[in-house]
This record gives structure tokens, C-alpha cells and sequence, in this order.
């Protein structure tokens, strides 16, 4: 009973991993697209957003260079700053 338990709590924390992995996908697909309608590059972001996240963060997050060392994700909090300089909003 134990082992079903631990492989149902690795299955569900995958699964929430999963899931959240799969949503900032699409926001930050939702970012780019929306700074090619717009026309902005990224440095045009980061002076948009200057003194509310750190350039490094924004320029980190959405380098598309698989092998870059300083490619990350962004917290749910820094990603809904960059939204709403943008006036995208997040619906279900």
C-alpha cells in the first residue's frame, strides 16, 4: 500500500510539473507573439519594464537558444508583470 501511495504522489507531482511546464509555454509564446505584433524587440521589453524585473531576467527568459546557460523560466509573478505591460490577460 505505502509503494502505491509514494508512486501516486510521484505521478501526481509529475503531473503538476507537467501541467505548469505546458502553461508557461504558452505564456511566454503569447509574449513573443505579441512583441512581434508590436514590433518590439527584446531590449524594447526591458525598457518598458526597467526598475520592475531585471533586464537579465527578461532577456534569459526569452532567449530561444537551447544551449544558453542563462535560458530559465520566470516566476507566475515576473511573467504577469511582462503581461500586463503587454495588456494580455490570462483566460481559462
Amino acid at each position: 500500500m505505502s509503494e502505491t501511495i509514494n508512486n501516486l504522489d510521484f505521478f501526481l507531482t509529475n503531473a503538476v510539473l507537467c501541467r505548469r511546464v505546458y502553461y508557461m509555454d504558452m505564456i511566454k509564446k503569447a509574449i513573443k507573439a505579441e512583441l512581434k505584433r508590436r514590433g518590439w524587440t527584446n531590449y524594447r521589453l526591458t525598457k518598458e519594464l526597467e526598475g520592475k524585473l531585471p533586464e537579465r531576467s527578461i532577456y534569459a527568459y526569452l532567449t530561444d537558444n537551447e544551449d544558453s546557460v542563462n535560458k530559465r523560466d520566470i516566476s507566475a509573478k515576473r511573467a504577469s508583470i511582462i503581461l500586463k505591460a503587454l495588456g494580455l490577460k490570462i483566460k481559462r
